[in-house]
């Protein structure tokens, strides 16, 4: 089987498990995993990784945002990978979603081993080898992950483009050449909103101007919160640690703006000047990567070299 995929392809060559790791009232919180198909026995390493979607959209399953060249890295280091959801603003806050987060963990511990075992009863998972992911949005759950976990929970960390602080929008921004839509348009959304609805996936492109039109229309800290643990970059003060972290940044992004993920690793690297912090940023927009290989990109397959040294290590 290839592992040159397309988006309909992507995951042809995994076995894809869905259950949930949390419930709330009849609500199930979605997590996926992904076996792959040559796996049948032995300890594997793990990739967590969460999606994008400004923290308003997305949901973990999407092949469209799951980067093609994820799919030969994942089958050469024999990797299980796992896929959550968590809940969305506007409907839910911030710490709703650090709280997710923080379930998700708890279950990936305690309860992932035996809901593999059930699908695969000769395979075991190797918790000193977790690397975690995100894409966008997906960033800043990796880097809450970090922040919010012991020191030995993950053991390096590979962001694409990640939301590293409430960055500032304008209605007159054109993020990926598109005009943002209307503040009655975000108006006529927030005042349809049902009390006590839980909202933890919508498949793109559903709601996907949501985060845009929060920040350019002034009410993103109404609804998300406020507070110096809600963005990685101020949380980020209060540290005892961090992890080897690697980070592809086109430098053309529209969306995520370049120069606040500078800042971000600049701020790391003084924090922890024995870490390992390494930014690409090759040309491209939001999403540049999702369709690229290591063996057409040379500095695509250096990075993704190091990250292996972090991780497996």
């Amino acid at each position: 089987m290839s592992l040159h995929t397309t988006a309909a392809t992507r995951f042809d060559s995994f076995n894809l498990y869905r259950t949930s790791y949390k419930k709330i009232g009849d609500h199930d919180i979605e997590v996926n995993v992904l076996v792959p198909k040559g796996i049948t026995s032995g300890t594997h390493p793990l990739l967590v990784k969460w999606h994008g979607g400004g923290l308003t959209a997305g949901t973990a399953a999407y092949p469209d945002w799951f980067s093609a060249f994820l799919v030969p890295f994942l089958h050469r280091n024999n990797s299980i990978t796992v896929l959550p959801n968590y809940r969305l603003a506007p409907e839910h806050t911030g710490n709703d979603i650090l709280e997710d987060i923080a379930d998700f963990w708890t279950w990936f511990r305690s309860s992932l081993p035996a809901y593999v075992a059930s699908k695969k009863p000769s395979i075991k998972l190797d918790f000193s080898k977790v690397l975690v992911s995100g894409d966008s949005a997906g960033g800043w759950l990796a880097l809450q992950s970090i922040l919010s976990l012991p020191q030995s929970t993950i053991k390096a960390c590979l962001i694409q483009y990640p939301v590293t602080n409430a960055f500032p929008t304008s209605p007159d921004d054109t993020p990926s050449g598109q005009a943002i839509p209307s503040k009655e348009i975000l108006d006529e959304f927030l005042t349809g909103m049902v009390p006590g609805t839980i909202i933890s996936s919508a498949i793109p492109p559903a709601r996907s101007w949501m985060s845009a039109m929060l920040r350019a229309h002034g009410r993103w800290d109404e609804f998300f919160g406020k507070g110096k643990h809600l963005m990685p970059d101020t949380r980020l003060e209060d540290a005892k640690f961090f992890v080897p972290t690697y980070i592809i940044h086109g430098k053309d992004d529209s969306v995520v703006p370049l120069k606040w993920t500078h800042a971000f690793v600049e701020k790391a690297k003084n924090l922890f000047p024995e870490t390992r912090f390494k930014l690409v940023t090759p040309p491209g927009d939001h999403g540049f990567d999702e369709e690229i290989y290591e063996e057409n990109e040379p500095w695509l397959r250096e990075l993704l070299k190091e990250v292996e040294e972090g991780w497996m290590v």
